[in-house]
């Protein structure tokens, strides 16, 4: 019940922004002829700047903390009725798009049913991965209680949250995040509306062509959606897919401008990119990118005064709020970084460069990055190669595909390409310490490939409508007097079977023989999870460490817990628990003083439960330090001969409950 009711608040989200994007649209091309080119193409295009323009009118409230649902729901419903007329126009386009999918596959084209069967399968198992709680600690340390933390105070503090530096960075993903737990306190709700997002973001790619968009999706299923990189993070309460998903679709819009030179496609460029920017710094790199793509259009006079002042409206009411806040709280707009950082301390940010100007990993800290000498182009290409290339056949799918785009229409494409080599540069140049520091540029790559198949296919058909005769032509028409002769639902069913073994046989031989995981996106044992042949709860408690211990922690109340061994246990208790923490665990960074302050710390903590780890304890004396380790096992060797053994896991971890205090 909590992701139908967290899916109907996305949809009832996702309807306000289309309802608003398309009130929008049809102002600014007021005058163009045609003012879009079909109900389609809106409605595909139009998820992720609806989505900006409901994030922008949420800063509005945030700003001035009236984001409150007794707040929100009065000014939407009358917003919604003034613009009836956008919203009744919405729910024919969803009409008219779902018909003509039925009369097309009536016809025999597979397609449609195809692309919608492929669209809500995804959705499906988005919804069901979104109910794993996430593995990242910065999930539940940061990304939720941000949200948390917006919906409690109806709006905006300073810091957002108990830290410096996260609860002053740019949050507008994490104001989406709240937008739906607003209405769903839940953090599944929050990785839906990610999900929304990367969905959004796979119907804007499709809308990219100007036909064959049902066999367009499957196209971009099958660069992107069935990637390893991109799938298994649409879930997760993350900003670095969503952010990466408004970043590139700002690359997009701005393609689909200088295609179609329509004033909306490059205000939804400027939407989704202050959506990108107010949701991370990095992102700037973007605007630089996509202001020396449009300086040829300014300097020739093709883009007039007032339609940038409007895209700059636009950038700055989405991504304006952050930045003026930090300059006038903080006296740094990009605060922490280059002018100054109060409230952090010298060593704290030199310590902090240091670990982000350099790769996470030791190995991989020999390459050169200094692209000014020869061994740091060598380190680049192998860098490309061997992370983004190798044994991935996707990735060369795609780069055949870019560079036959460039062939067939060179002019068409060579901003998107010369943009993906930028952002691969800028990345290894700059934020070479961790793979997904690359996923805009990973993502415009593939969105690049697509852009490639879509110019190489219209060049053959134009090359066919020109051949009046000759060998082509005849070979055509024969094709096409033998598919007539086929019945049309003859032929939806074959095409349907053939996609069927090619999207699914590696899931349906995994139902005769279950070994591994049938597709390299999914965590092990999911598969399993989907076809029901494991509960959830079985799955989490074979796969996550701790997980059984404390489920069982917040179903009894239990009250209150010593677990020095994890760092990060108040947050994944929370995060197993529904995402709140009722103060069941003691804080990982409370220890004894010293041995002779090992009782007194019992009892002035009112230890009655503690939790025993038996393996890894190397790694765990490494992670939270030697010193603090010997004594959280002085601890536990004090109350162990008392304790009573509660339950245990499979990775080591043993609960007890410690019965030196007196019952209360």
């Amino acid at each position: 019940m909590t992701v139908l009711a967290a899916w109907l608040a996305v949809v009832a989200i996702l309807l306000f922004g289309l309802t608003l994007h398309r009130a929008l649209v049809l102002r600014l091309n007021r005058g163009v002829n045609p003012p879009v080119h079909d109900g389609t193409d809106l409605l595909l295009s139009g998820v992720l700047p609806g989505l900006a323009l409901v994030g922008g009118l949420a800063t509005v409230f945030g700003a001035i903390h009236l984001l409150r649902v007794e707040i929100v729901l009065p000014v939407v419903a009358i917003l919604m009725v003034w613009r009836r007329n956008d919203l009744l126009g919405v729910l024919v386009d969803l009409r008219n798009l779902a018909m003509v999918g039925v009369r097309a596959t009536a016809n025999g084209d597979p397609f449609p049913l195809l692309a919608t069967a492929a669209f809500v399968g995804l959705a499906c198992i988005i919804s069901i991965t979104a109910l794993f709680p996430a593995g990242s600690a910065d999930v539940w340390a940061f990304q939720i209680p941000l949200a948390q933390s917006i919906v409690s105070h109806g709006g905006f503090v300073t810091p957002q949250i108990d830290s410096n530096f996260y609860g002053n960075i740019p949050l507008f993903f994490n104001l989406l995040f709240a937008c739906v737990l607003l209405f769903v306190d839940h953090w599944l709700a929050a990785g839906l509306i990610n999900g929304a997002i990367f969905l959004g973001f796979l119907l804007l790619l499709a809308s990219c062509a100007p036909r064959w968009r049902a066999a367009g999706l499957l196209l971009v299923f099958l660069l992107i959606a069935l990637q390893p990189f991109f799938t298994p993070g649409a879930a997760v309460p993350l900003t670095d897919l969503p952010r990466s998903c408004f970043s590139v679709a700002a690359v997009l819009f701005l393609w689909r401008y200088f295609e179609t030179s329509r004033p909306s496609e490059l205000v939804s460029c400027a939407l989704v990119l202050g959506g990108a920017v107010g949701g991370k710094y990095t992102e700037l790199q973007m605007v630089g990118l996509i202001g020396l793509a449009l300086l040829p259009s300014i300097c020739r006079g093709k883009l007039t005064l007032s339609l940038f002042l409007t895209c700059l409206a636009a950038f700055l009411c989405l991504a304006g709020y952050w930045y003026a806040k930090n300059l006038i709280a903080l006296g740094n707009p990009i605060y922490p970084f280059v002018f100054g950082h109060p409230g952090l301390s010298d060593e704290w940010m030199a310590r902090y460069r240091l670990d982000v100007g350099r790769p996470f990993d030791p190995a991989n800290r020999v390459f050169v990055t200094d692209l000014m000498t020869r061994r740091g182009w060598h380190d680049f290409f192998f860098i490309l190669h061997d992370w983004f290339l190798d044994r991935r056949r996707y990735a060369i799918v795609a780069l055949i595909l870019i560079i036959g785009g460039l062939i067939v229409s060179p002019r068409r494409i060579f901003v998107l390409a010369a943009m993906t080599a930028a952002m691969f540069v800028i990345w290894y140049t700059v934020m070479f310490n961790h793979i997904r520091w690359a996923t805009p540029a990973y993502l415009l790559y593939f969105s690049t490939a697509y852009v490639g198949a879509i110019l190489i296919a219209e060049s053959i058909a134009t090359s066919r409508a020109a051949q009046s005769d000759g060998l082509m032509a005849e070979i055509s028409a024969r094709l096409r007097t033998r598919h007539k002769a086929i019945q049309g639902h003859l032929f939806v069913f074959a095409v349907a079977l053939i996609a069927l073994v090619v999207f699914c046989f590696p899931a349906i031989r995994y139902v005769s023989r279950p070994h591994g995981q049938p597709y390299s996106w999914m965590e092990q044992g999911v598969m399993d999870v989907l076809l029901g042949r494991q509960k959830l709860d079985d799955f989490l408690g074979a796969q996550r460490e701790g997980y059984i211990l404390y489920r069982y922690i917040a179903a009894n109340d239990l009250r209150t817990v010593f677990q020095p061994f994890d760092t990060g246990s108040t947050l994944y208790a929370a995060a197993y628990n529904g995402g709140h923490d009722k103060g069941w665990l003691l804080p990982p960074y409370k220890f004894p003083e010293s041995d002779a302050d090992v009782d007194a710390f019992i009892t002035r903590n009112n230890i009655r439960y503690f939790i025993r780890v038996t393996e890894k304890k190397e790694l765990l004396t490494d992670r939270i330090g030697a010193a603090k380790f010997v004594l959280a096992e002085k601890t536990i060797s004090r109350m162990l001969p008392k304790s009573t053994l509660l339950l245990k896991d499979g990775f080591g971890w043993e609960l007890y409950r410690f019965d030196g205090f007196p019952a209360q």
